[in-house]
């Protein structure tokens, strides 16, 4: 377990070609196949983006968006983040409800971030088509579990960790702008690496949140790490997204262990 504040400077030129490089590749092919399951009248699909390398995938990162955004938009992410895991295949769900203040957006939940009680109750009724969906996907590309790493933005991020905690074996879980959502009758966690990453500007999701949500891993004893970006808002930044992506790296290299 860490707790580390962070701040740069300045943004990674190396970084910074990543965008330019990604952002012509998404205009010249396609996303590749849309992939979905429907159980108990909730729909779960989304967009797959295969491996920058050409090859067969040997590991998966599953996006999870926030609030108002779409799958399609989130894949996004995937070939900024494909510079750095070449072999990896990378999956965008929407989330199941449209939102209204959005209308081309999607939403994982409608309840008001402060009803705990409502919010569990729909994360709940999410995981079993959740877990439908990613089984499917590590079957048909023949991907084990220990090989899928998830990462989520905002309500993305509290998606992310309910889901990863919940699936043996999960490579690896990065929170966004996010928090965790305690849920005092869960057992047999997965003790999965995590990776908090919280701007402390954020007006959003304050970085209260973050702090909290590190606190309450932490005391499970789950290998968690916090990283506050100084200054940056509700956004995925450009410098938190490569420490992301290299803390995705090592955790599908198996780098990182538990060592509790």
């Amino acid at each position: 377990m860490f707790y580390i504040p962070i701040s740069f400077l300045k943004r990674s030129l190396l970084f910074l070609s990543f965008f330019i490089i990604a952002f012509g590749s998404c205009k010249l092919e396609t996303w590749g196949k849309s992939y979905g399951v429907r159980e108990r009248n909730i729909t779960i699909s989304g967009l797959t983006l295969p491996p920058t390398s050409g090859k067969k995938p040997d590991s998966i990162v599953v996006l999870f968006h926030g609030y108002g955004d779409s799958g399609e938009n989130f894949l996004f992410l995937g070939a900024l983040l494909g510079q750095l895991l070449p072999d990896t295949l990378f999956v965008a769900p929407d989330g199941p409800i449209n939102c209204k203040s959005i209308p081309s957006g999607k939403q994982w939940l409608s309840a008001s971030k402060n009803n705990r009680t409502q919010l569990l109750k729909e994360i709940k009724n999410l995981t079993l088509p959740l877990n439908q969906y990613l089984d499917n996907l590590s079957k048909t590309y023949n991907v084990p579990p220990e090989k899928m790493a998830f990462l989520g933005f905002s309500q993305g991020a509290r998606i992310a960790l309910h889901i990863g905690l919940r699936r043996p074996g999960c490579a690896g879980i990065v929170a966004m702008s996010g928090s965790y959502l305690d849920d005092s009758s869960a057992v047999n966690l997965s003790h999965s690496p995590i990776l908090i990453i919280h701007g402390t500007s954020d007006q959003k999701a304050p970085v209260s949140l973050a702090q909290e949500s590190y606190k309450r891993l932490d005391a499970l004893k789950m290998p968690v790490t916090l990283i506050l970006l100084p200054g940056v808002g509700h956004d995925v930044d450009p410098q938190g997204l490569e420490i992301a992506g290299e803390f995705l790296k090592d955790c599908l290299s198996g780098k990182m262990v538990d060592q509790r």
